[in-house]
Parts: structure tokens; C-alpha cells; sequence
């Protein structure tokens, strides 16, 4: 393991967490990391419980992320009267990764 893919288990963020932000598909491709090792089978219980820990904060920063980047969208897409226009996404633009 790297030591970017790291959890401090007192703060329960990773080495990564030292003031920048970690972007979205990086945050997922070490979630898909964590889930093939758990998958895996190799781990001890002590090491699957430190990397299922891992996952769930992972997850739970992508989905802030996410969250964080519809608001933007909503900002952006915020009529002058103040409603909001739902613009569906053609489709192969929904950054279905590639």
C-alpha cells in the first residue's frame, strides 16, 4: 500500500487530505482499490476492517463531492427569477468514465 492510499485513523482522512482536495476520479479509483482487496479475500480481519473504514470514507467523500458539483450545476443553471431549469443530459455526457 502507498502511503496516498493511507487512512490517519485518528482524523479518519487520507495523506492526501493536507489542505488540497483529492479529485473525484482519483477518490474512486482508490474506492475501487479498497473493494478489489476486500473482494480479494487475502486481508487479515484487523486489515479488512481498516480498508472497509477506508472505503466507507471514500464513499462518503465522493458522494460530498457530487453533491458539491449538483449545486454548482443548479447555480449555473439558475433562471434569473430564481427557479431552476432541469436540462437533461444527452446522452454519452453524463461522464460515464471512458
Amino acid at each position: 500500500m502507498r502511503d496516498s492510499d493511507r487512512v490517519d485513523p485518528k482524523s479518519g482522512r487520507g495523506s492526501a487530505a493536507d489542505g488540497e482536495s483529492e479529485p473525484y476520479d482519483r477518490l474512486v479509483g482508490r474506492l475501487e482499490k479498497v473493494v478489489e482487496q476486500l473482494e480479494g479475500g487475502g486481508l487479515t480481519l484487523e486489515q479488512s476492517i481498516e480498508r472497509f473504514a477506508e472505503g466507507i470514507r471514500l464513499a462518503r467523500e465522493a458522494s460530498k463531492r457530487l453533491d458539491e458539483a449538483e449545486r454548482r450545476v443548479e447555480t449555473l443553471l439558475r433562471a434569473e427569477d430564481g427557479s431552476v431549469e432541469s436540462v437533461p443530459l444527452a446522452e454519452g455526457e453524463a461522464g460515464e468514465g471512458g
